[in-house]
């Protein structure tokens, strides 16, 4: 599947069926895309729970979340986002923002647990990297000949997403920076729970009954250290959803606003056009162009 919508690309290079023709212990490409947001695309906080990425900032600034984790980011920039991290962006309104992602399934790298790209407690974001020049050569490689589909050109991208783990490698190994800031215990467990049952009515008396703290200081906690509310978080989540599920699924509109959390499809279609700035059906419509 190849989408040429000049504001969004995404090449699938290998399917879990094309992969087994793969050495079983290799990691894989599942995808390339080009983003460029300035035009309106945007995808809100999602997860991937078996695919790992890397993500290039190519133009711009803003801001990206992983987990709790929200920095500032700018052009020359490398995400790295292990598998299952629900994560967010926030391009700078005003200005070109483009990106490059590359998506990798069955990650398993010498000392990391299986679906990392950096260890748990690292900074995910690396600020202007000695390899993002040939991060960067090789993703628009890729980008280039995962638009042809034949093996040759899959095998070609395959063995350059091998070279790009081995600069990743480089990268955070030579980088010297400090640990990832520690949301402390509370917020971590918070998180988990939200993601795990953020399609579910989720209110701040409940979480402060479950994890036995003032609704008051929970929210003044979590906002303080994520930048969002915990409604806004879960909204953000759900709507990000809503859109991988209208990309990669044929399900109905009706059947993806009640596996997000809403009840009522047209409140879900209301929310997503006021989010996202179309409707959901337009939405689909626009990503398969």
């Amino acid at each position: 599947m190849s989408e040429q919508n000049r504001n969004y690309r995404k090449h699938i290079v290998f399917t879990s069926e094309l992969a087994r023709t793969l050495p079983p212990d290799q990691p894989y490409i599942e995808y390339i895309s080009f983003a460029d947001w300035t035009a309106g695309y945007h995808q809100m906080m999602h997860k991937h729970a078996d695919i790992a990425e890397v993500l290039l900032v190519l133009r711009g600034h803003g801001r990206y979340s992983i987990g709790l984790h929200r920095r500032a980011v700018e052009g020359g920039d490398v995400i790295l986002c292990n598998c299952g991290e629900p994560h967010d962006e926030f391009p700078m309104s005003g200005e070109t923002y483009q990106t490059l992602c590359l998506g990798i399934r069955r990650l398993a790298l010498p000392g990391l647990a299986p679906g990392e790209l950096v260890a748990s407690g690292r900074d995910p974001i690396f600020h202007k990297p000695a390899q993002f020049d040939e991060l960067s050569t090789l993703f628009t490689m890729m980008e280039a000949h995962a638009g042809v589909k034949t093996r040759e050109n899959q095998m070609f991208c395959q063995n350059l997403t091998l070279a790009a783990l081995e600069l990743v490698r480089q990268m955070t190994d030579s980088a010297e920076q400090p640990p990832a800031q520690e949301e402390g215990p509370l917020l971590t467990r918070v998180e988990r729970y939200i993601d795990a049952h953020y399609a579910e009515d989720i209110s701040m008396d409940r979480l402060g009954q479950l994890f036995y703290v003032s609704p008051y200081h929970l929210a003044h906690l979590f906002k303080q250290n994520t930048g969002y509310t915990i409604k806004q978080y879960i909204l953000r989540r759900r709507i990000g959803e809503a859109q991988s599920l209208l990309y990669d699924t044929k399900d109905s509109i009706a059947s993806i606003a009640a596996a997000v959390g809403f009840d009522d499809p047209a409140y879900f279609s209301r929310l997503f056009a006021k989010y996202v700035g179309m409707p959901p059906s337009e939405y689909r419509l626009y990503c398969a162009k």
